[in-house]
């Protein structure tokens, strides 16, 4: 039953004022902001004044600093993020950030390094905390890098084939540098030792080479916590320029399908309007179904389904780094039809041809593309590092329309011009009975 108090004015207004007292204040967003540390450390900042806080430390290195005699530590470094620092036990770090509701995660391109937490912001004080350790004092102790060579070992052979026939074009496309593979090679598995490691952070996680970078953090509060992080001077060691080579690497595996990627030369990332012109053309070619059990779109596919009648799935890749990139497929079909369908795909890409239609759809295609990439904390947090560290200068999402719409019909005529006439490298791993030489493609 009702109350009649309910009714009394008294309490009408009373409740009125605290209502009004209790109003959110919109707080409006603040842009992009960067600045670097008297240590050297650049820091980047997002306040969208969100509930949930996130940071992430990118250092510039990756599989590409790594030397012959040092091959996979890199995937070592990864399976190590969290184990024991100077400071703090593995025990002790992991039972603080659980007892926050986070983790750390750590991921790794060829380029580049990330560690990252994400929390509620009450708890960005101890994410600081935690994660500049982690990064800066790592103590990399013997009995816990062999604790873990069971899990470096489980990654090496679970390797999905997609994958290995990826990493088998990197190192045909480019030899060294950006051709080291993500993964340790099976016969360096348990030759990592804590000099090895020691020795490789020292070189490469050196202050010109890293970037803080947090999602709903006021800026003030990110460069406090990069005052926290103890690395080298300097800009550490310099990775040599990748040069694209062409060629092949095969891995008969057996079983029912072959996985091959193959590729050609394409610009890197910091030659802005001939990277986004690669970029859209590769939406051009068609990157595969984009909703659950649908078939492939483009141009690639097309050819395909002309080409043979048996089951396969096609679609282009483009990895991008700094100053190199590769356009091209990925294939898997079985090991009977992949013959016909890779010899389909490479005269496609030979002899490709572009329409204003197919670029004004590509643009369309992009900008959603790259908007979703933006919505993620975790992806913009890598995102945000990597173009600082590798361009100097970060595009934000306002900027990207205008930056796609600038490149016009002629520049992917011209994109598609050169990837017509360039080399071809092929990583393939699988059923290869039928899986033609990259030099008769």
């Amino acid at each position: 039953m009702a109350s009649r108090f309910v009714s009394s004015p008294g309490l009408r207004n009373f409740s009125a004022q605290a209502v009004a007292k209790t109003e959110h204040v919109v707080l409006k967003p603040e842009p992009l902001k960067v600045s670097t540390l008297k240590n050297g450390v650049t820091v980047a900042s997002v306040e969208n004044h969100g509930p949930v806080a996130s940071l992430g430390v990118v250092v510039k290195a990756g599989a590409r600093n790594e030397t012959y005699e040092n091959t996979g530590v890199s995937h070592m470094l990864r399976i190590c993020a969290g184990l024991a620092t100077k400071n703090h036990s593995a025990f002790n770090i992991t039972r603080s950030l659980q007892q926050a509701g986070s983790g750390l995660v750590c991921t790794q391109g060829r380029e580049h390094t990330l560690y990252s937490i994400q929390v509620t912001r009450d708890n960005s004080d101890l994410a600081g905390e935690y994660l500049t350790d982690v990064v800066s004092n790592q103590a990399f102790k013997p009995w816990e890098l062999g604790d873990n060579v069971y899990r470096l070992k489980l990654e090496v052979d679970n390797k999905a084939p997609g994958t290995e026939a990826m990493e088998l074009l990197h190192a045909a496309a480019f030899r060294t540098g950006l051709g080291n593979s993500l993964y340790c090679p099976a016969h360096k598995i348990g030759s990592h030792n804590t000099d090895t490691m020691q020795q490789f952070v020292t070189k490469n996680f050196t202050t010109e080479k890293t970037a803080l970078v947090g999602i709903n953090i006021p800026h003030a509060v990110l460069a406090q916590y990069g005052e926290l992080l103890h690395l080298e001077t300097g800009a550490g060691s310099t990775a040599l320029a990748s040069k694209f080579s062409g060629g092949e690497e095969r891995r008969e595996t057996g079983g029912g399908l072959a996985y091959i990627a193959l590729a050609a030369a394409a610009p890197g990332a910091t030659s802005v309007k001939e990277a986004l012109a690669a970029m859209l053309l590769q939406r051009v070619l068609g990157s595969g179904p984009h909703v659950k059990r649908g078939t492939g779109q483009g141009k690639l596919a097309k050819a395909a389904s002309a080409a043979s009648a048996g089951n396969f799935a096609v679609g282009a890749i483009g990895p991008m780094y700094s100053d190199a990139g590769l356009l091209g497929a990925m294939i898997v079909a079985e090991g009977s039809a992949a013959g016909k369908v890779t010899g389909a795909v490479a005269a496609a890409i030979r002899s490709i041809s572009v329409t204003e239609a197919d670029v004004a759809a590509a643009k369309k295609n992009l900008i959603v593309d790259v908007m979703e990439m933006q919505g993620s904390p975790a992806t913009l947090l890598e995102d945000i590092g990597s173009q600082v560290l590798l361009a100097g200068d970060v595009i934000q999402a306002e900027k990207i329309p205008e930056l796609v719409n600038g490149v016009g019909l002629a520049d992917v005529q011209a994109a598609a011009k050169k990837l017509s006439s360039s080399k071809l490298a092929m990583g393939a791993v699988g059923n290869l009975s039928t899986c033609p030489y990259v030099d008769s493609l």
